[in-house]
């Protein structure tokens, strides 16, 4: 039996809850296209769940959450996650999103471009 050691990793788990980024990251991130998920809000209704984003170089990515879809927006930032730590790229996930053809419980729309990633954010928490 192999002794336990703690992990060396920076990478934060798939399983891990799911953190707002601040407002200076969302700030600084510039130049973003985005696909706005759809599916059922915590509460019930149907509504927006969160936000696929990719850096315009292709870099970076992620999910942002929005407030009334924490639930269901976890697990798609947990899916994400679990595809990083899987070895696809932000690129890679990106395009399997806008491509799939969505027939469960979220509706993927259309691919959408922002200046910055603070306004995708500020778009959810008004929608």
């Amino acid at each position: 039996m192999r002794p336990r050691t703690r992990s060396t990793r920076t990478q934060p788990s798939p399983f891990a809850p799911a953190e707002a980024p601040s407002t200076s990251e969302l700030e600084t991130e510039r130049g973003v296209r985005y696909l706005l998920v759809s599916g059922r809000q915590d509460d019930g209704p149907w509504g927006p769940i969160g936000a696929l984003w990719l850096s315009n170089d292709g870099e970076r990515g992620g999910f942002l959450i929005h407030p009334w879809a924490l639930d269901e927006g976890t697990e798609m930032l947990r899916s994400f996650r679990g595809a990083l730590a899987r070895g696809f790229t932000p690129p890679m996930i990106y395009d399997y999103w806008a491509n799939e053809p969505w027939t469960s419980n979220v509706i993927v729309d259309e691919e959408r471009r922002a200046e910055t990633l603070l306004l995708v954010n500020e778009l959810l928490n008004v929608l």
